[in-house]
């Protein structure tokens, strides 16, 4: 079913085409246009708007991820079904936006206390992921820093669209034992590991290479139960980010398809090194 409320706003930077009528560019056309660039690893949002309804399209490195509209997802065929007559609109976008946009897509509006731009430091504080919105206004969020979109203006209130927060200790543990794992067979990591660790540890105490309590040895992760997951997540994050860097590696280039499926992908924060 095709819902009434409107698609948030995403960054404009990268715009293809906009408000383009499919009366005078048919939704064959349009079909034929995003199968190619689909094929030449397009990352972007697609938005279909007829009167009051929508559905908006999210691709990342040429995988589609879906379609969807306020409180269900759509298929494509539904969508030309339910708008003969849209105007349409495509939007490059940076591949971590792009998941952030996919990731919140049922994402429930959280007021916060306060106003623009004081709320800037809670967001930092909290390592934000997800879309911060006032009015029209939408700004996309990974690890508290602001990747695209506009601000609030200021003494403006505010609310955040995010994805839970999986921090139950078993799945996070589970998450990056395979990705660490996967990233050591391409890229031996171990030694790059312990030194960027070193650099480190001020910032993340659990990372002290003489402390051992979070190490990798053969390409595996082992991490002390002393260890909380709110002090887990970030280390871990920066590790990894800070060894790739050092090693010269992207994301794209590991075979990692079957994690960027994992609920726990859209909060891990991994977009920045793609």
């Amino acid at each position: 079913m095709l819902m009434t409320l409107s698609p948030l706003s995403v960054p404009q930077d990268l715009a293809v085409y906009s408000r383009l009528s499919t009366d005078h560019y048919p939704w064959t056309e349009v079909t034929v246009d995003l199968a190619a660039r689909q094929a030449q690893g397009f990352t972007g949002i697609f938005d279909a708007v007829q009167g009051q309804r929508w559905v908006r399209f999210v691709w990342v490195r040429g995988v589609m991820r879906g379609g969807y509209t306020a409180g269900a997802e759509v298929s494509w065929a539904n969508m030309m079904r339910g708008l003969p007559q849209a105007t349409v609109s495509l939007q490059g976008q940076e591949p971590a936006v792009a998941e952030i946009v996919w990731s919140c897509r049922q994402a429930k509006a959280v007021s916060l206390p306060g106003t623009w731009p004081d709320l800037q430091d809670r967001l930092h504080r909290e390592r934000f992921f997800g879309i911060l919105v006032s009015g029209t206004a939408s700004s996309y969020w990974e690890s508290g820093r602001m990747l695209g979109g506009v601000l609030p203006p200021s003494g403006a209130a505010c609310v955040t669209f995010s994805p839970p927060v999986i921090d139950d200790r078993p799945s996070l543990l589970a998450f990056w034992l395979e990705l660490i794992a996967v990233t050591h067979r391409s890229h031996p990591l171990d030694e790059t590991w312990r030194q960027v660790s070193i650099g480190l540890a001020t910032d993340h105490p659990c990372l002290d290479p003489f402390a051992q309590e979070v190490r990798v040895l053969g390409g595996v992760l082992q991490v002390d139960q002393e260890v909380s997951v709110s002090e887990l997540r970030p280390a871990l994050l920066a590790a990894y980010r800070a060894t790739l860097t050092r090693l010269g590696v992207r994301l794209a280039d590991l075979p990692i398809n079957s994690l960027r499926e994992q609920p726990i992908w859209a909060t891990a924060g991994l977009e920045a090194n793609a």
